[in-house]
């Protein structure tokens, strides 16, 4: 009775132990990150408490398409491009000193607007306007 109650013990325990380490692995690799993401027809916007990743959205672009970039950045480490797989990007900045401005599509495509962040608090706010309405 006293092996079966030891055994039962040690098995608890290496469960335990497996379930700890398991929590710690998790929390080892989660980046940490919390936002909003909010992906409409023409607006990608992110609300970020802290962003520590890099989040990218499509989309198909005309030529003369405007982008309205708008941000409003608390702290942390901010980059944002837009560009095409395999081209280089039509913008590209980190830690943009502006808080808002337009950025023109020179081509028809699929673009990629992207934000990354290292610490990253506040907005970033992509407003897509159609060429025949600018």
């Amino acid at each position: 009775m006293k092996r079966r109650h030891r055994i039962i013990g040690l098995c608890a325990a290496a469960l335990a132990l497996f379930l700890a380490l398991g929590i710690l692995l998790k929390l080892r690799l989660s980046d940490g990150s919390r936002y909003i993401r909010n992906v409409e027809e023409n607006l990608f916007s992110l609300r970020m408490e802290r962003l520590n990743c890099a989040i990218a959205e499509p989309f198909s672009l005309r030529e003369g398409d405007g982008i309205d970039v708008r941000i409003d950045q608390a702290c942390g480490e901010l980059a944002l491009s837009i560009g095409r797989e395999g081209q280089e990007p039509i913008y590209e900045g980190r830690n943009p000193e502006l808080s808002a401005f337009r950025v023109t599509v020179p081509e028809a495509g699929e673009y990629l607007l992207c934000v990354s962040g290292k610490r990253a608090a506040g907005s970033v706010s992509f407003q897509i306007l159609r060429a025949e309405s600018i």
